[in-house]
């Protein structure tokens, strides 16, 4: 009869601990991969909800709204002419120098009657009128300290240029000025301002739970079309994003593959 051999305590030990090396390097990358693997399944489920809020309105409004970005604007490019002491853009012209038309960015007409009728068709269970921080919202970077933190370099002057385009995302004015919205599964919306603009907006889709940053779990989205066509929910056109983060443009090709 042949003899068996047990494991003496130091090859256990020693089997234990290639065991223990092997989990500590393989944990953090499979974490990591299921955390993501969260955040797309409930961002999959959150545009749907938003998605669906959008077509309800325009059933409920019964007509094709005109609220939104143009999904290929027909003007060409324009620039910033003038700034103030801040930084902040005080005058747009286009490329040749003439006048931003009225309607550069899209029309805007049924803007408020769109807001609203995608907020009655929204489970919401909070409202923040300004001030949002901490009742509706966690602290949240805004598009200048996200510049700041990625270039130290950079002074007031110089954020508030960079950010003039797109100012209502800049961190005072999210945590004191934004109006944003608590649904009964925990998202957030953030308004681009006081009040409900379908063209421009952000959503946490998992709420406090964190990290709550943009481009992890914080996502921006902007109303696109053309005219007397259905709008649809597409990234949005400000691109916030928080270092290492994903654009919504790159969340929406990957959670629809």
């Amino acid at each position: 009869m042949k003899e068996m051999r047990a494991f003496t305590l130091a090859e256990v030990l020693i089997t234990l601990g290639v065991i223990g090396v092997v989990a500590a390097l393989t944990m953090p990358s499979v974490m990591s991969n299921v955390r993501e693997l969260v955040i797309k399944n409930q961002f999959k489920k959150t545009y749907s909800v938003i998605s669906n809020a959008f077509k309800k309105a325009e059933a409920d409004l019964g007509y094709a709204p005109y609220c939104f970005y143009w999904k290929q604007n027909p003007y060409g490019a324009a620039k910033c002419v003038n700034y103030n002491d801040a930084g902040n853009c005080t005058k747009y012209e286009m490329a040749d120098g003439s006048s931003l038309p009225g309607d550069y960015n899209g029309p805007r007409e049924n803007c408020s009657d769109l807001g609203n009728a995608v907020i009655k068709n929204l489970n919401i269970v909070k409202t923040c009128n300004g001030n949002a921080y901490p009742g509706c919202i966690p602290d949240y970077a805004g598009n200048d300290t996200i510049k700041k933190s990625n270039n130290d370099t950079m002074n007031d002057y110089d954020i508030n240029k960079a950010t003039s385009g797109c100012p209502s995302w800049r961190k005072s004015n999210i945590l004191n000025s934004n109006r944003a919205y608590v649904l009964a599964d925990g998202q957030i919306i953030l308004s681009y301002g006081t009040t409900f603009s379908p063209t421009i907006f952000a959503i946490d889709v998992n709420g406090k739970k964190g990290p709550n940053k943009w481009g992890y779990d914080l996502f921006e989205f902007s109303t696109v079309g053309s005219m007397n066509i259905p709008i649809t929910i597409d990234y949005g056109r400000c691109s916030v994003i928080d270092k290492g983060g994903k654009s919504t443009k790159n969340m929406l090709l990957e959670v629809n593959k």
